[in-house]
């Protein structure tokens, strides 16, 4: 069974500073991980250059994996205001 991660586990592995940096659409990349955990969710929120999504506390009770957060670090992910963002 899979161990649940932590909040705090979840920030560390967000705001590493040695990730790679896709040259692709890395909002709609992140969206895409999101949905995989929260189907009914996406964008939430934006202001100028910046789009917010779900809750930290919402994805990390869907299930979100070590892998997933660190692949939405890659993709410049963020945390802001305790919800997932992204700047466009």
């Amino acid at each position: 069974m899979p161990t649940t991660m932590t909040k705090d586990t979840f920030k560390e592995l967000l705001k590493g500073d040695d990730h790679l940096k896709y040259e692709k659409d890395n909002v709609l990349l992140g969206l895409n991980i999101i949905a995989k955990y929260l189907p009914n969710k996406g964008v939430e929120a934006a202001e100028h250059d910046i789009i917010y999504s779900v809750s930290v506390d919402e994805i990390l009770a869907a299930g979100i994996t070590e892998e997933d957060v660190i692949e939405l670090a890659n993709l410049n992910w963020i945390i802001e205001d305790q919800y997932l963002a992204c700047f466009i």
